[in-house]
């Protein structure tokens, strides 16, 4: 049996995080991580290559929800 060694990520990237997330599923994804303005205009950029976004913002996360 193969052991599963973690990685250690230093850096969080915003275009790779919302490319992840499956259509029609919903990640909350908290401020700490990544600023809502930076989720918001990454979803923009992304929107020119297809990807489509519903964002929500909360007190300290952003709701992000993949609709296709």
């Amino acid at each position: 049996m193969n052991e599963i060694t973690p990685i250690a990520i230093k850096k969080v990237s915003p275009s790779e995080t919302l490319k992840s997330i499956p259509i029609g599923e919903t990640r909350i994804i908290r401020n700490r991580a990544v600023k809502e303005n930076v989720v918001r205009s990454t979803a923009s950029r992304l929107g020119k290559s297809g990807y489509v976004f519903s964002i929500k913002s909360d007190v300290d996360c952003v709701v992000v929800t993949r609709t296709e």
